[in-house]
């Protein structure tokens, strides 16, 4: 398929999932339309998501959002080499694929999503069965792991950790793939000997029945930037003014949801946008050692970011070094920082 018919199809794709989701009509002519492309969550998007404009004000006035659902980041990789989208939600894995493998020079990472590892704060589980002879790493010799996708982040993770074992895929173990919400059935069904699971699955009265952590996240990998929003060199020089509004009110989101006075509105929203039940948000989400660490001023830990594309770079995934800083651009996030309040200072915004 030629790069225009991958646009063509993107382009598709995107139109049809904004009819379904109900977002925000077409921007006017003299408003930046902003589309923006995620996977999971546009977690601290969601008041943009919903047009909340008590959180985000400057929404519908500089700027208009337009967000398209992906299956993976690495289609939306796809989708910014074609400019069918604008900002991209990726992980460190993508990114260092998007730069070493289709040669993207004019990416830039511009603000953080969230981050794996840091200390006080949830890191993605690997388990085992509660009840099975698996007990230390070295134990996983000759068995079978689940993967959610060979170069993931959490696969990279993964093998991350059995490298500093001493093993090696197909030599000392198995790999085989699954999706997240299929993780803990093929560990209970014996189909898997170390499966993966986030926040989520992990808070799941289910799993702590059946399951236990043999290692986290952060013992692979330390701190990982797991998720953050990246732009080409170009749009973000054409709409400079435009997209200094919509960094300050993507760090006034941010405050907001993080805020504990909004907490429990906070996790309605969510639950609005991802339809999961806010009972079980409510047992981990935004809670201090129960949920990911998210930066108040969605600033980017890219010393965290360079060592996680050192480690894609010792396990063969890309063929090169990547200098993170060379692609990076926090000019937005330095400049909205200080136009916001402190976290904290926020008040409850009226439903």
């Amino acid at each position: 398929m030629t790069r225009s018919a991958i646009g063509t199809v993107m382009g598709a794709i995107g139109c049809a999932l904004l009819v379904l989701s109900g977002v925000s009509a077409p921007a006017h002519a003299d408003r930046l339309k902003i589309r923006i492309g995620y996977q999971a969550s546009p977690e601290k998007l969601i008041p943009m998501k919903l047009g909340r404009t008590d959180i985000v004000p400057h929404l519908g006035k500089s700027y208009d959002v337009d967000f398209v659902l992906f299956k993976a980041s690495s289609l939306e990789v796809t989708a910014l080499a074609t400019e069918d989208i604008d900002l991209a939600t990726l992980g460190y894995s993508s990114f260092g694929i998007a730069l070493d493998g289709a040669k993207m020079e004019d990416l830039r990472l511009v603000a953080d999503g969230y981050r794996d590892g840091v200390g006080g704060a949830y890191s993605n589980d690997f388990m085992v069965l509660k009840d099975g002879p698996i007990h230390a790493v070295e134990d996983l010799k000759g068995k079978v792991l689940a993967s959610n996708g060979a170069g993931s982040v959490v696969d990279i993770a993964m093998r991350y950790m059995m490298k500093k074992h001493g093993f090696e895929d197909k030599r000392d173990y198995s790999l085989i793939e699954a999706s997240l919400p299929n993780m803990f059935p093929m560990l209970v069904q014996g189909k898997a000997d170390l499966v993966t699971m986030n926040a989520i699955y992990s808070h799941n009265p289910k799993t702590a029945e059946a399951a236990r952590t043999l290692f986290k996240e952060r013992d692979a990998l330390g701190v990982t930037e797991f998720a953050f929003y990246c732009a080409r060199t170009g749009f973000l020089q054409r709409n400079r003014a435009a997209l200094g509004d919509f960094f300050e009110d993507m760090v006034r989101a941010t405050r907001w949801m993080l805020a504990p006075v909004n907490r429990a509105e906070a996790t309605h929203l969510l639950a609005e946008v991802t339809k999961q039940s806010p009972e079980v948000l409510a047992t981990y989400y935004l809670l201090p050692g129960e949920d990911v660490y998210r930066d108040p001023d969605a600033r980017p830990d890219v010393e965290a970011l360079q060592h996680n594309l050192d480690a894609m770079e010792e396990l063969g995934f890309i063929h090169s070094r990547i200098d993170v800083a060379k692609h990076t651009d926090l000019s937005f996030i330095n400049a909205a920082a200080p136009r916001v309040k402190p976290l904290g200072a926020t008040k409850p915004a009226s439903p």
